[in-house]
């Protein structure tokens, strides 16, 4: 008679013979593993969670349940916040500065807001970023007059005033803008 041998499946808990490395830094000795999937991390990869630790692998799975946004979502977002984050650069530019310092937060959380109503505040993990990179992508013509007074040869130390109310607009809306994904 043949006896068959059944495998025995290893769980988590199994001490291994030798030493252990980290699964995405390979020169890395290690001896803790995700409590979640098993694999072996080192103390950069771990994600300390309330249940231990974690890779960051299995963290980001865990966090794709409160992102709901498709590529659709993206490309809105984008759209929005270009178009939007334009009009608020050419209608910030020629007030000045103090009132730029002023009126740019509010653009950046008024973008965010429209971006959020338009993609029918569906969440993404990139929408943030995208954002940021319409208001500033749309506050580029808004340089449009510095870019010609270069052309004429006007140095640039002499533009350095005229270049600081668009750039300061950038920062700080695109900042806010930012925050609104990021950090709510």
């Amino acid at each position: 008679m043949t006896e068959s041998v059944q495998e025995v499946p290893r769980s988590v808990d199994v001490v291994e013979d030798g030493p252990l490395y980290c699964t995405v830094h390979p020169d890395v000795e290690t001896s803790l593993r995700c409590n979640k999937c098993g694999r072996p991390m080192c103390t950069k990869c771990a994600v300390r969670t309330p249940v231990g630790y974690r890779c960051k692998e299995c963290v980001r799975g865990q966090q794709d349940v409160f992102y709901s946004a498709t590529q659709r979502d993206y490309v809105i977002a984008g759209a929005v916040s270009f178009g939007l984050g334009l009009v608020a650069a050419y209608l910030l530019s020629g007030l000045g500065l103090l009132f730029t310092i002023f009126l740019a937060p509010m653009a950046g959380s008024v973008i965010a807001q429209a971006v959020r109503w338009f993609t029918g505040r569906r969440r993404g993990r990139y929408t943030g970023q995208i954002v940021a990179g319409g208001i500033v992508v749309g506050a580029l013509p808004a340089l449009w007059p510095v870019v010609q007074l270069l052309a004429l040869g006007v140095p640039l130390g002499g533009l350095t005033f005229l270049l600081l109310n668009p750039v300061l607009f950038v920062a700080l809306s695109a900042g806010v803008a930012y925050s609104w994904f990021r950090y709510r």
